[in-house]
């Protein structure tokens, strides 16, 4: 490379600058003028209910109000209490004055957080921003007093526990509260209706549940920039860019459609009849939109549910195209589509894995209401007086009326309880004619009782209650320990905006830490303090944890039971000895951004420099692609609260890897990680087999227009191409899925589900791909973690020289000015234009930035050095 002379800097040449100014010029201004529509989707309103800009539905939030006030605590900052109340102030004063909408107590002390509200629309978010608050202490400039955010999400179901509050610093002056509620959901039309999505295998005779899947809506891309949300036995969650059509269980989400009334297709209505059709459980969801492919029929999806008890945030992909072109496939794996569970066992959306089966050994249980006596058991028959098949039944002078026959299959409400159902009891009169008594048995978590800290013959937190007896069902409630779930929620969403300009495929998307909670084994943090801080550990000194949950209870832990985090003296002989808890799972998992999450364990025993203070455990959570699992480290110790640091991929996001049609490589760009499809020991020279219609069939990974994808979340690689498939559906046609899992075993499945379209879900697990995954021989990176790259050292000289400027440069610099200002006039008499500028220009100094990678949902987080979430990025919870 050479240095450029005075004379390179002649007069420019204006006929080839003028067409590049005015194409930046014109890239820029369309930029303001194609964002517009963005604008009709953010507002705010003084009243408590809007109509919302796509479909004109209106949201109504004065149900919401209350007279005795909502109340919720944080756990960990001292059970500081927040009363708020919505649509209408508090009836009681705040610190000593009345008109109050929202009061924060702290340490005895009252603060107003707000004297009224008003209602914000952001792009399918609702919430309420509280103002008016009094100063707080630690306030910026920009924000000197409290404030309080209640965000409303779109619940249909009503749950227990409805408020959830986003965790905070001590010294915080914003809050954010999220307000579960149907009131945030568009409506169900009437034929959509229903509390059940269940169907009974009438092979098995077992009955699938899907309802569970029903908590979360779930992202998948089309593979051509576009995003399908999703949502299970309801209409997709109405939110932050998930604003499909009502009554819509499928919709495509088109980030760079302009008309926002187009933006979202509905692909499916809500479908809560699941069918077994040949032994495959799935869901056929018709749309009312006609196809593009073809307007005499409508769109159809079909979600075809494929068994598998190990997975954690199991979640759809999109499979492919049927025969026709309007018929849209996908997979999902989950543990409630198997149908060889143990009897009276099941398993929740988050594959934890309830099991009520000590409760059949138990005797019947006699119970009493109104005089009459009832004998019922639990997942068994219930023995005399009731019948052969009997599970529950009463004794009418000499006659045995039965009230259900007994069953083993453990069923989830919409609320996400767990509940037994015997049917088909003795004939029952009603005013409308003849039903037959059933009975209806709810599992409740027993009073004080965790997921561990009582077992199955501790009868003393054990009481069946009969609730009532009326319209021909017996409803009772059964208190028992073996019905507690995990403490807190390990789950976390946040808004991720992947392009600059706001019109990219954003939307919430899911932290799910769940892969790592542990029910068989705990976790050992290796210790890396600072030398300043190392005295304050003891070499002989270790520490157990857990993520979401209570410690599994081995090598003789004597931490209070419940506790999620341990440290303990080793004796020499390698028991553990003057253990302290150092916190409870109390608080739920809090996300800062796409890549990095929080827990907090608090209210553990006594510190022991200050017997005031109790123990508390910080764990931060980082994505690393590079580090499998991962391992918790101790970083620092302040204040009697414990920091550690794990770095994991299960919650990375997704990557795109590339398949070389040539050599058949599998190839990790970012990592540098190579798999070969050849000589792996699942395939034959690249080629896998599977059986249809009782004929072998080989089918080539290797080739052209094959997508890959990881997914760290569930420990795999995903493969999607479409295979030439002679005697498979209407055009000789299949869809294929292989999912490859890190596995210590070797193991092959597959299923072909056939329709208009053969679809392939085929199922590798081996130990093979597990170091393509990081999952394998740790990578020890010889930069400390980050990806190598040598140091240059570049000087730079300044040369002055002058420069001609010709009449034609004059005209096309005043041309060029002139269109400036028009574009910058525009901007300035627009709020959301000058935003856009302001966002535009800044965007250097974001913490995050997102960029888009080909075509797929790939996040790739670009972390600044100081990177930090503060309370000036408090809004970005908004």
């Amino acid at each position: 490379m050479r240095c450029s002379s005075a004379k390179d800097f002649s007069t420019p040449n204006w006929a080839n600058i003028i067409p590049v100014l005015w194409f930046l010029l014109s890239f820029f201004c369309s930029r303001g003028f194609a964002a517009d529509a963005a604008d009709q989707l953010e507002f705010s309103t003084q009243e408590c209910k809007l109509k919302e800009p796509i479909y004109g539905s209106s949201f109504d939030f004065n149900g919401l109000r209350s007279d005795l006030a909502h109340v919720i605590e944080s756990p960990s900052n001292g059970n500081d209490k927040f009363d708020f109340n919505i649509c209408g102030n508090l009836t009681k004063p705040c610190n000593g004055e009345s008109n109050v909408a929202a009061c924060l107590i702290k340490d005895g002390k009252e603060y107003i957080l707000g004297r009224q509200h008003e209602l914000h629309y952001k792009h399918g978010k609702m919430y309420f921003k509280y103002n008016g608050g009094a100063k707080c202490e630690n306030g910026t400039k920009e924000n000197p007093n409290y404030r309080l955010h209640v965000i409303l999400s779109c619940d249909y179901t009503v749950d227990a526990q409805p408020i959830h509050i986003t965790p905070y610093s001590n010294d915080a002056c914003s809050f954010y509260i999220t307000y579960e509620t149907p009131l945030a959901c568009l409506s169900i039309p009437d034929a959509q209706q229903s509390n059940s999505c269940s169907v009974r295998d009438t092979k098995s005779n077992g009955i699938f549940d899907l309802m569970p899947l029903s908590d979360n809506n779930y992202r998948t891309s089309n593979r051509q920039n576009a995003v399908f949300l999703i949502n299970v036995c309801k209409p997709v969650l109405y939110g932050e860019n998930s604003m499909c059509p009502p009554g819509s269980s499928i919709c495509l989400y088109d980030p760079k459609e302009s008309d926002i009334k187009k933006r979202f297709t509905n692909f499916g209505n809500s479908q809560s009849r699941p069918v077994v059709e040949n032994g495959q459980l799935l869901l056929r969801h018709e749309s009312p939109t006609p196809c593009a492919h073809n307007s005499s029929v409508n769109y159809t999806s079909v979600i075809y549910f494929s068994c598998e008890k190990d997975i954690r945030n199991a979640h759809p992909e999109f499979s492919g195209l049927g025969a026709d072109s309007c018929t849209y496939l996908f997979n999902f794996v989950t543990p409630l589509a198997c149908n060889d569970l143990k009897p009276c066992t099941a398993f929740t959306s988050t594959n934890e894995f309830l099991d009520l089966s000590a409760l059949s050994t138990k005797p019947a249980h006699t119970l009493n209401k109104d005089g009459r006596n009832y004998t019922v058991a639990v997942c068994s028959n219930a023995g005399d007086p009731c019948q052969e098949n009997g599970g529950a039944c009463y004794k009418q002078n000499s006659t045995t009326i039965s009230l259900g026959n007994s069953n083993s299959q453990l069923r989830f409400n919409q609320s996400g309880s767990l509940y037994l159902l015997y049917e088909n009891g003795a004939e029952c009169p009603t005013p409308t004619g003849n039903k037959r008594w059933s009975t209806k048995i709810e599992f409740v978590c027993a009073n004080n009782a965790t997921k561990d800290n009582a077992s199955a013959g501790n009868t003393g937190t054990e009481a069946p209650k009969i609730i009532e007896d009326s319209n021909c069902q017996l409803l009772i409630q059964y208190q028992t320990p073996l019905a507690c779930r995990e403490p807190i929620r390990c789950q976390a969403t946040i808004y991720v905006d992947h392009t600059s300009n706001g019109l990219g495929s954003s939307g919430d998307e899911l932290i799910d830490l769940t892969p790592l909670i542990s029910a068989s084994d705990n976790y050992e943090a290796r210790v890396e303090l600072p030398a300043s801080m190392e005295h304050l550990v003891p070499k002989t000194t270790k520490f157990f944890l857990n993520v979401c949950r209570p410690l599994v209870p081995k090598y003789q832990l004597g931490c209070a039971g419940g506790s999620a985090a341990c440290m303990a003296k080793v004796a020499a002989n390698g028991a553990p000895e003057e253990e302290r808890s150092m916190g409870f799972p109390l608080v739920s998992l809090s996300r800062r951004n796409r890549t990095s999450a929080e827990l907090l364990y608090v209210k553990g025993d006594p510190c022991p420099t200050d017997n005031k203070t109790e123990l508390s455990t910080r764990i931060l959570f980082n994505c690393n692609m590079r580090a499998g699992r991962g391992q918790p480290v101790l970083r620092s110790i302040e204040d009697c609260a414990y920091d550690f640091e794990w770095e994991t991929n299960v919650f990375c996001p997704p990557h795109e890897c590339t398949i070389n049609a040539e050599t058949c490589d599998l190839v990790h760009d970012e990592l540098g990680q190579h798999f070969n499809f050849k000589s792996a020991p699942f395939t034959k020279d690249g080629k896998i087999e599977v059986v249809y219609n009782a004929t072998k069939m080989s089918v080539n990974i290797c080739g052209e227009h094959r997508k890959a994808m990881t997914d760290y979340s569930q420990a795999l690689v995903n493969i999607f191409f479409r295979h030439e498939s002679p005697n498979c559906g209407k055009e000789g046609t299949m869809n294929v899925q292989i999912r490859l899992i890190c596995s210590n075993q070797t193991e092959t499945s597959s299923t072909i589900s056939s329709d208009q379209q053969c679809n392939l879900l085929y199922v590798q697990r081996t130990p093979s791909i597990c170091q393509f995954l990081s999952l394998g021989e740790p990578q020890h990176d010889p930069t400390n973690g980050g990806s190598g790259s040598s140091g240059t050292s570049t000087s730079t000289s300044t040369t002055t020289s002058t420069t001609t400027v010709k009449p034609a440069g004059i005209l096309a610099a005043i041309l060029s000015v002139t269109f400036v200002v028009t574009c910058l006039g525009m901007f300035a008499f627009s709020p959301a234009r000058r935003q856009r500028v302001r966002r535009f220009f800044r965007r250097s100094n974001s913490a995050v930035r997102y960029s888009r990678v080909q075509s797929n949902e790939e996040a790739n987080l670009l972390l600044e050095p100081n990177g930090e979430f503060t309370e000036s990025d408090d809004d970005m919870l908004l």
